[in-house]
């Protein structure tokens, strides 16, 4: 998953910083060993600005948004406005449970407390949601998403003049009376299911309203100051997704728009490079999971069963060389270099030399590394393999989706 984080700078301010795989979603032991998530990410906010992976869910940027016109209602202090938040988005929730929508974050608690009879507010440990619900929830997951894309700002979350609209037409849409009781029940501790009866079913329509959606997918996939090829990505996606029906592919999505007479040398361009980077990313990372399965394992043995595999050719390509600044350039030249050689033993070195480096930079020991001509695994995968077929893994798996997977989910919730 990836995220945002937020530092505190001052009164008003915050500083947002668009990070990497979220620490909290990760399995122990699992850190990126060769550093590719950052040059996934690299590539995807090139035509991604504002969207992570975890930011997929569009009811949840619409109640995100209501979250922070309640809880900056009535104060400026930060620690009551996300006291309020918390109130709003507990009370959101069992507002989308009572209503049959259980796709939300903190589905487990809230349909425990709902089954329950207890319907707690606040800040308290018994009535969050999640674990953490200020980081694992809508004020530490989406609002990066929200002020990038202008529609709020600062620590406190305000709604900007475009967030204010937004919120204007959602309240119009549920009902000025609604919105009045949504108001009044954030205020309260305790609550009992029966107290949402009437607001639940308004507040689902309201969610529903295919226009209302519309213009949210708007403001936050093609806002004013996005960058050129985020809205053009905005518009081919919206054309795409008018004429399509099933599971979202990224690949396919990209093989279309690569082919696509109406996009632009630029955005063709940028997804010719990840349609380039992507099959040398998937061997990388299929190579580090194997070789973690094979504690003591001698170099021979090892050389016996890679290069055969290599030796059918795995079509590599170095479009993605065009990209300046690329994150890891200098592994990925020798990665490239080594599998269209083939050379098995440079290959195996590649990695073991990426997994040291990257390892170095954070402090750690390497995962792997030789003891004269033995494997040498400190981090385990035992249940990893490498495929017959290398070629065809690589060429036909994608591992990574660039951001582009959250964009196309939330474009098409509008379609």
């Amino acid at each position: 998953m990836y995220v945002a984080t937020s530092a505190m700078l001052g009164k008003n301010q915050m500083l947002t910083v668009l990070s990497l795989m979220d620490e909290r979603s990760r399995p122990k032991g699992s850190r990126d060993p060769l550093g590719i998530e950052a040059i996934w990410s690299y590539m995807g906010r090139k035509v991604v600005g504002n969207l992570t992976t975890v930011t997929s869910n569009l009811d949840n940027f619409m109640v995100s948004l209501l979250c922070c016109a309640q809880a900056n209602a009535s104060t400026d202090q930060l620690e009551q406005i996300q006291t309020k938040f918390l109130r709003a988005e507990q009370l959101a929730a069992y507002l989308r449970l009572a209503a049959g929508n259980e796709n939300f974050l903190g589905i487990t608690r809230a349909k425990a407390n709902f089954k329950n009879g207890q319907l707690s507010l606040g800040k308290a440990e018994s009535a969050q949601i999640l674990s953490n619900q200020l980081s694992y929830g809508l004020w530490g997951l989406y609002s990066t998403a929200m002020q990038v894309a202008g529609l709020i700002s600062g620590a406190e979350r305000r709604l900007t003049e475009q967030g204010r609209a937004l919120v204007t037409e959602m309240v119009l849409c549920l009902g000025e009376d609604q919105w009045n009781a949504f108001n009044s029940l954030a205020q309260h501790s305790q609550l009992s299911v029966s107290d949402l009866d009437v607001l639940a079913t308004a507040f689902h329509r309201m969610l529903r309203d295919r226009q209302l959606r519309r213009t949210v997918v708007q403001a936050l996939l093609n806002w004013q100051s996005a960058k050129p090829l985020q809205m053009e990505l905005y518009s081919r996606a919206t054309d795409y997704l008018s004429h399509f029906n099933g599971e979202i592919s990224v690949p396919v999505f990209c093989r279309w728009l690569s082919d696509s007479s109406k996009a632009s040398g630029d955005l063709r361009e940028t997804i010719l490079q990840i349609q380039s980077l992507e099959p040398m990313l998937v061997l990388a990372g299929t190579l580090m999971d194997w070789l973690q399965g094979q504690k003591g394992s001698d170099r021979a043995a090892l050389l016996d069963i890679l290069q055969p595999r290599l030796d059918e050719g795995l079509g590599f390509t170095n479009v993605w060389q065009a990209v300046a600044k690329l994150p890891h350039r200098a592994f990925l030249m020798r990665l490239l270099e080594a599998a269209n050689a083939p050379d098995a033993d440079a290959l195996i070195n590649c990695v073991l030399e990426q997994n040291k480096l990257v390892m170095q930079q954070r402090g750690g020991a390497a995962w792997l590394e030789w003891q004269g001509d033995v494997l040498r695994v400190r981090v385990a995968n035992d249940r990893a393999s490498i495929p017959a077929s290398l070629s065809t893994y690589c060429q036909g798996t994608w591992r990574n989706t660039y951001f582009i997977g959250s964009f196309l989910q939330i474009a098409r919730q509008a379609v």
